[in-house]
């Protein structure tokens, strides 16, 4: 099969190219799109139902990304140890349940619960794919595979936006539409993958940890820090102060998230300039628009989907940056790369949403993204350092 890598096992004939690559970009969509950013979606509707506060919500929102944090962690491990269709399966499956406690909820634990089960399905969907890619695909066709999947959080929460609108005044309802879809995605993912990969990256421990660190790998670290801390803060706080801003009326949260996902397709496709600009020149105009959003979100009345629109495209082409930067410096362990990446991106998350509520309890959701706009700038200046030359490894 012209797909499949030299040398691979005959499972690799089993795969093919573009349903790898299809079902990859439905599975990233419901798990980052509608798992993980369907509560931002959908927290005005819940808030004023479930009568929640500011600091519930952003408690609310960390503890799922702590659980995001908690999957990073046990991904390796279990893929390893069962292979990328049993991970990905796991991870189907968190969505589906996570998200059909969330349209049961009857307050705050209930709530908290859903999100927590369904925040840990990214983490487990997203580095099989990765590994699987670069398992069973030409090398020719990885980077343009890699592209494909990673954007699959910008239709995820372009889909979503649609499906609140039509659901306005029933946030249950959307939870279990996106339940219903993540089940048909998860279907599909696990008829496509499969059983074993011929070779894995194995568990992460603290020494890979520390490998990925080294030299600019701490670089890389400290931006996806930054990006996790920016993009929670704004992922679960954005639709409130576009629904308080009301600038189309009730369906302003609805076409603010529609907007975020339809400008991160093009975000996606950021990586094909690389082949005419560097990648610390794309990084540093992205972080800028990443920044210019989250003033935009909090120091102009009006402008709010002005600010979804850049958010969109800049955040999701700073993500491709970032994992095409993780892969260049492991390059024979991409799954040990992203992990890691993953990793320090959901500290970042789990930090962003409660610190955030904390601060917009005291001084108001302008001065949380006031202060998001220098962190966003600040990843344009961690750019990829010179790199020393080689050391000689033993054959």
């Amino acid at each position: 099969m012209r797909g499949a890598r030299a040398g691979t096992s005959p499972n690799a004939d089993l795969v093919r190219p573009w349903a790898l690559i299809g079902s990859g970009l439905a599975v990233v969509a419901v798990a980052f799109g509608l798992a993980r950013y369907g509560y931002g979606l959908l927290l005005p509707q819940m808030r004023t139902s479930l009568e929640l506060s500011l600091g519930q919500l952003g408690a609310i929102g960390g503890a799922g990304y702590g659980s995001y944090l908690t999957a990073c962690l046990a991904c390796p491990s279990l893929l390893s140890r069962l292979g990328p269709r049993v991970t990905v399966t796991v991870g189907g499956t968190a969505a589906v349940v996570g998200m059909l406690v969330c349209a049961a909820a009857t307050g705050p634990l209930t709530l908290g619960v859903g999100v927590v089960v369904a925040g840990a399905s990214p983490a487990l969907v997203w580095p099989p794919y990765v590994a699987a890619v670069e398992e069973h695909l030409a090398a020719d066709r990885r980077a343009r595979g890699h592209g494909v999947i990673n954007s699959g959080t910008a239709y995820g929460v372009a889909v979503a936006g649609p499906v609140s609108l039509l659901a306005t005044g029933s946030w249950r309802v959307a939870w279990s539409a996106f339940a219903a879809m993540a089940l048909l995605v998860t279907i599909w993912a696990v008829r496509t993958l499969p059983h074993r990969a011929d070779h894995t990256d194995g568990p992460i421990g603290a020494g890979s940890l520390v490998a990925v660190a080294r030299e600019q790998g701490g670089r890389l670290l400290s931006a996806t820090f930054l990006a996790g801390l920016v993009a929670g803060s704004y992922a679960t706080f954005g639709v409130e102060v576009a629904t308080a801003q009301a600038p189309l009326g009730e369906i302003s949260g609805g076409v603010f998230q529609t907007l975020v996902g339809v400008s991160g397709v093009a975000g996606g496709l950021v990586g094909a300039l690389l082949a005419t600009t560097s990648l610390r020149h794309l990084l540093a105009a992205t972080a800028s628009t990443l920044a210019a959003s989250c003033l935009l979100l909090a120091a102009a009345p009006g402008l709010v989907l002005v600010s979804a629109v850049l958010y969109g495209a800049s955040f999701i082409a700073i993500i491709g940056l970032l994992l095409i930067w993780s892969n260049a410096l492991v390059p024979r362990a991409p799954a040990t790369g992203i992990v890691t990446a993953m990793l320090a991106m959901a500290l970042g998350l789990v930090i962003g949403p409660p610190l955030a509520g904390l601060v917009a309890g005291e001084a108001g959701l302008a001065t949380v993204f006031v202060a998001c706009a220098p962190l966003a700038a600040t990843i344009g200046l961690l750019h990829p350092a010179r790199r020393r030359p080689p050391t000689a490894q033993p054959a």
